[in-house]
């Protein structure tokens, strides 16, 4: 019994525990991994995009899916940042582009970012009894499992993967501070999922917070090599962009050929514009948990409501977030980073669409959220806390087979 405990609060667990740990979390995603229909390496167009560096071009085949793509002087690109797809590189030039699941890869690196999780925990100093619920509420009741389940798409795969490297970045901001390597995180982060960029504003933060509480006095070496290391990879994109468009500050975005609300949109506002503010705000975080019915009596259920939850309405144990007990300026920093990154994507001319039970732009900053959460959980009732992941967990299960039985 001792040892059932001790494995169930992460309590010092040994290479067995983690093996423990990463068979069950493995197990869990099997319907989603096992899915042929759609891990054949034509629904990812990072895949494609994969296939395509390793021929030396940058252009996507011209029967790929135009969804999801821009087409631009009669020739189709991924208008997303190129990450992703360079991870898949060494899996498509391995076993071939109709073999790669994303999805398995998804959940080896959701398996890190479980062990990544643990060590920001252990960091945080939290209580050892809350371990088991925040990182169950963190994988099962917030939008990352939809993200892993659905990760045979190119955007479910963008956020897994700026998940893991968000945690990258913080794990090391909260350890070693290898300054140089934090930006290499977060470079990494934003050649995946370009609002990530402002976790430079949480980095900054904690440096001026190490300065000013005498804890740590910063080198210019230090901050010379965080400044290259971002730079780096903003001279990346920079580049891809330039190969691809003809200008270094074209991403691609106005090029994608959309259709139907979303066409309607950027044909009439643009891909960013203040008309879209108020319907993103009420979807992030006012919008409820919306079953859809239809037919006589409207008594038939069609399936989830493809605009998502909001945020606190899906996983409302987030709002421990408010009570987190950390020094001053750094819950200033963490907030000022949350806010600058969901206040850019009130103006986007989309708010996640398709997503069931999230808003899963919110994963652009739910792994420093998850931190104030952490470090708040203890001022709210325990039952409560407790109450409301359980609830958060049930959420997604319901509507997982509810779009499952009815999309």
């Amino acid at each position: 019994m001792y040892r059932i405990k001790k494995l169930f609060l992460f309590d010092s667990p040994t290479y067995i525990d983690w093996a423990i740990y990463f068979t069950a979390f493995i197990l869990l995603q099997v319907p989603a991994i096992i899915n042929f229909y759609y891990n054949d390496g034509h629904h990812n167009a990072y895949i494609q995009f994969a296939q395509s560096l390793l021929h030396g071009d940058l252009s996507l085949p011209a029967n790929a899916e135009r969804g999801d793509l821009s087409f631009f002087q009669g020739k189709l690109y991924l208008p997303y940042p190129p990450l992703p797809g360079l991870i898949l590189v060494p899996f498509v030039a391995f076993f071939g582009a109709a073999y790669v699941n994303t999805v398995a890869i998804a959940t080896a690196m959701s398996c890190i970012c479980l062990y990544l999780l643990y060590t920001i925990l252990s960091k945080l100093k939290v209580d050892q009894e809350y371990f088991p619920w925040i990182i169950a509420a963190v994988f099962f009741g917030t939008g990352f499992w939809y993200a892993l389940f659905t990760s045979h798409h190119v955007y479910a795969f963008a956020h897994i993967t700026a998940f893991l490297f968000q945690l990258l970045a913080i794990n090391e901001i909260l350890g070693k501070r290898r300054w140089w390597l934090v930006g290499l995180f977060i470079g990494c982060a934003f050649l995946t999922r370009q609002f990530t960029i402002l976790y430079i504003l949480f980095a900054v933060g904690y440096m001026v917070y190490l300065h000013t509480s005498e804890k740590e006095k910063l080198s210019w070496r230090a901050v010379i090599s965080f400044v290259a290391s971002i730079g780096f990879f903003v001279a990346l994109y920079f580049i891809y962009n330039y190969l691809r468009y003809g200008h270094a500050l074209d991403s691609g975005y106005k090029h994608i050929v959309f259709i139907g609300v979303l066409k309607e949109r950027v044909d009439q506002y643009g891909i960013f514009n203040v008309k879209y503010v108020p319907f993103n705000f009420y979807c992030s975080l006012i919008k409820g948990f919306n079953i859809q019915f239809e037919g006589n009596g409207y008594l038939n259920i069609k399936d989830m409501d493809l605009w998502g939850t909001s945020l606190f309405c899906a996983s409302p144990f987030l709002i421990a977030s408010f009570k987190a007990n950390w020094p001053k300026i750094l819950k200033i920093f963490a907030w000022a980073t949350i806010l600058t990154i969901f206040i850019g994507q009130l103006f986007y001319h989309n708010n996640g669409f398709e997503q069931v039970n999230t808003s899963r732009f919110t994963l652009d900053f739910l792994p420093l959220l998850i931190v104030l959460m952490s470090l708040g959980i203890g001022k709210l009732p325990m039952w409560l806390m407790k109450g409301m992941i359980s609830y958060a967990i049930i959420l997604n299960i319901i509507s997982f087979i509810i779009h499952l039985l009815y999309q």
